[in-house]
């Protein structure tokens, strides 16, 4: 597949944290037991099959009708991504695709060999698209609230300290450096980009309008392209430091580092294994916003920690220093 970028399409590449991205390829995750997010897929599996919801057993068919284990994904479960969006926003997008781009994603499903009640739900949803969409939209509410949105903090703050850390690599080194190291299969070709995938889109967006790239945890170890009009040319990757989302924060108790540092410092730094806010920091630990501040500040000061802004939001992630003292633990 090729992303064909002018230079004003590169004067307008763009980076955003997608809630609804990260839940589509979530459901993949699920049904496919992606080892990395094996702790995930334990607790959500648990979540789901405890739901109150009346209606679940019908939600997940329809997610699993629409984002099987293997083969395409509907390009308008996921479209532009909003800046800052949060996830009933995006929803509201879904209102304004055309129906025939519903019905065309439909068609490519209905080829895949899905199981009998996954093709009686295509037939429902192509007899009447405009009685699907909030039926689609209903599942991915319920399925955002109950396995993804109690994560979605610990999983922004990764994908925003890799945001940080690709505008750093843009502003040291220009996007097309940025383009190399964005996952294996995308390389930067003269006229824009070239996806290892096997497949092509027929209907291209207009030049002109940028890119967007979307860090996205659940896509490990693969990546999701939307090329396709009406929508923004889209990339997901793995974002850097997807391998410790999951992991739980070191005991420090008994350690040198908690003699040399003081025990809340020391698990402070310890459970700073993704970026975290001090407001994250203090629900984790069980403390006072104003103790994990004092703290969060001595230990910047000391460059044990470093912090990183996000629009209003800072997060503190440790620095190289407060990695190799931990590292002794």
């Amino acid at each position: 597949m090729f992303i064909t970028l002018t230079s004003e399409d590169l004067t307008r590449v763009r980076f955003e944290a997608s809630p609804l991205w990260e839940t589509v390829t979530s459901l993949r995750a699920l049904q496919q037991g992606t080892p990395l997010h094996r702790p995930w897929i334990e607790e959500a599996k648990k979540r789901l099959a405890d739901a109150a919801e009346p209606k679940a057993r019908e939600h997940l068919r329809v997610l699993t009708t629409l984002v099987p284990a293997k083969g395409p994904i509907p390009d308008a479960l996921t479209p532009t991504p909003l800046r800052q969006d949060s996830f009933s926003e995006t929803l509201k997008a879904f209102a304004t695709i055309p129906a025939e781009l519903w019905l065309r994603d439909l068609g490519y499903l209905d080829h895949s060999g899905l199981p009998d009640y996954s093709r009686r739900i295509i037939d429902e949803f192509r007899a009447d698209i405009d009685a699907a969409v909030p039926r689609i939209t209903a599942a991915l509410e319920w399925y955002w609230a109950t396995a993804v949105e109690p994560y979605w903090p610990r999983l922004r703050s990764v994908l925003l300290a890799d945001i940080d850390s690709r505008l750093e690599e843009l502003a040291h080194h220009g996007i097309q450096e940025v383009f190399k190291t964005l996952h294996p299969s995308v390389r930067p070709t003269p006229d824009g980009l070239e996806i290892m995938r096997g497949c092509e889109a027929t209907d291209l967006p207009e030049p002109g309008r940028g890119l967007i790239l979307v860090p996205n945890a659940f896509v490990w170890p693969n990546t999701l392209v939307l090329n396709t009009a009406p929508f923004i040319p889209t990339i997901t990757y793995a974002p850097r430091g997807v391998g410790r989302l999951w992991e739980k924060g070191r005991d420090t108790k008994e350690s040198p580092v908690s003699r040399l540092l003081g025990r809340t410092r020391a698990q402070i730094l310890a459970q700073l294994d993704v970026p975290m806010t001090t407001t994250q920091l203090a629900c984790a630990l069980d403390l006072a916003a104003g103790t994990v501040s004092s703290h969060l500040k001595i230990l910047a000061e000391s460059g044990l920690t470093e912090p990183v802004r996000a629009g209003r939001e800072v997060f503190y992630q440790r620095g190289r220093v407060g990695e190799e003292l931990l590292a002794r633990v």
